[in-house]
């Protein structure tokens, strides 16, 4: 039953076929990567054992290589997305061989390099920016719509349901609680996942609201409000139903610089909000040392034990990355340090697993877009409809939340869709955002067929 994952790829073929890649991509690939759990596997003899995501975006990726590559010329943020891929693949390589390494260089091609080239090459106009960002939200409104069922009940409705085709497989994944409720997961798998999955929906349902993009009331259900206000108030829910306490300082510190945007003198707030950020910085990090002066005889709050963890985790760790510190000590070969088998910190991890190099080329990556995204954002006309600042807004979320949590499961091929997609508006000679600004209602009343075939 678990070789249900390969009607996936039929179904990004079939759309392929009838509508074009760059469809196939945003109407087959994302409600796929969306709505439809990375744990469970098609365990394959002889062949890597793909997602439903996975197994969905390759036809797509050799379609788009042989057909959406015009006017392409490769750029740093490619040459620091495969420097990263490869990496990753060569360190599991070199310190467990192939037979260990295969799976891992196969998640680094579906899951890392196809969706950033995917992304990279379909979406090439204000068009396919709407759609995309279209879908990606409503498929978050509906996964925190079904989770409200998790959040009153503890059961996750999409390993109840699927979890019978794949026997054996993410058992490991269980609902979690904190102050007694349970936290919301969806198809994520777990709650932190879910949190920078839904905080990424809001950036781009917030920028989909300043533009205009929204119809004024939800077709085919009578609703009292409007289309804005459900899925922002469905997505909010949501965030909050996950309880994650680092996408939440992500998606505040994202939201921060998104303010930047709607400054005349952007330029100006910029530079506030960067002094904001590093006092900021600088009193979290006092704050959390006195936090952590933990006095002989105190009894530590469950947040207290989860900060002083993860400080422990840096101190002891720290040497152990160093020792192999280019391509790291591999997935699975790294040593352990007893009672701390768990990390938190994907920096920290990846180190670990990958060596430097790789975390090098993550942070430089992560860096590299959002300055030019800034920049980019700044050198358009001024408008809270600025997509630049929204995407600098979704990396600095994640660079927050990756302190908290790995990076793996659909966060990792939706981050990577995303530079995608950022790196194809900035390669462009258009001004998109200077034509949301200048009329914005037409993107609300458009009849042509790129918005008439969008999700509703």
């Amino acid at each position: 039953m678990q070789f249900i994952i390969y009607l996936a790829p039929l179904i990004t073929l079939y759309i392929l076929l009838q509508r074009g890649v760059a469809e196939s991509v945003i109407r087959g690939y994302l409600p796929i990567l969306l709505l439809l759990p990375d744990c469970y596997r098609a365990m394959t003899p002889g062949l890597p054992d793909p997602s439903f995501n996975q197994a969905a975006i390759l036809p797509l990726f050799l379609a788009a290589f042989f057909t959406q590559r015009r006017d392409w010329q490769l750029s740093v943020t490619d040459l620091l997305v495969i420097g990263f891929a490869s990496c990753v693949a060569y360190s599991e390589f070199s310190n467990a061989g192939y037979a260990e390494a295969q799976n891992l260089m196969f998640a680094m091609l579906a899951s890392v390099v196809a969706p950033y080239f995917c992304a990279r090459w379909c979406l090439r106009s204000m068009d396919s920016d709407i759609a995309a960002a279209r879908v990606f939200v409503i498929c978050c409104v509906v996964v925190s719509a079904i989770s409200i069922y998790q959040f009153r009940f503890g059961v996750n409705l999409w390993h109840l349901i699927l979890g019978p085709f794949f026997p054996g497989q993410g058992n490991g994944w269980v609902t979690t609680f904190r102050h007694g409720f349970a936290r919301i997961a969806g198809p994520y798998s777990h709650a932190i996942l879910a949190g920078i999955m839904l905080a990424m929906a809001w950036r781009l349902a917030r920028w989909l609201q300043w533009a205009n993009c929204w119809e004024e009331k939800i077709r085919h259900f009578r609703l009292p409000g409007t289309k804005t206000q459900w899925i922002n108030g469905l997505l909010l829910l949501g965030i909050i139903m996950t309880i994650a306490r680092g996408p939440w300082l992500g998606a505040l510190v994202g939201g921060v610089l998104i303010w930047v945007s709607h400054a005349n003198d952007r330029a100006k707030r910029l530079k506030w909000v960067l002094g904001i950020f590093v006092i900021g910085g600088l009193i979290g990090q006092m704050a959390l040392d006195a936090y952590l002066d933990i006095k002989p005889g105190t009894v530590m709050t469950q947040s207290q034990e989860s900060a002083f963890y993860r400080k422990e985790l840096m101190e002891k760790y720290e040497a152990i990355a160093l020792e192999h510190a280019a391509f790291g000590w591999g997935r699975n070969t790294w040593p352990k340090v007893g009672g701390m088998e768990s990390i938190d910190n994907y920096y920290l991890l990846l180190a670990l697993m990958h060596g430097v190099i790789a975390l090098g080329f993550l942070l430089a990556l992560m860096l590299w877009m959002t300055i030019r995204l800034s920049a980019r954002g700044l050198s358009e006309p001024a408008s809270r409809a600025s997509l630049p600042f929204t995407f600098a807004g979704i990396i600095t979320m994640m660079f927050i939340s990756l302190g908290t949590v790995y990076l793996g499961e659909q966060p990792m091929p939706a981050f990577f869709f995303i530079l995608g997609w950022a790196e194809a508006y900035l390669q462009r000679t258009s001004q998109v955002s200077s034509q949301l600004a200048a009329a914005p209602h037409s993107v609300k009343t458009s009849e042509s067929a790129a918005f008439r075939h969008v999700m509703h």
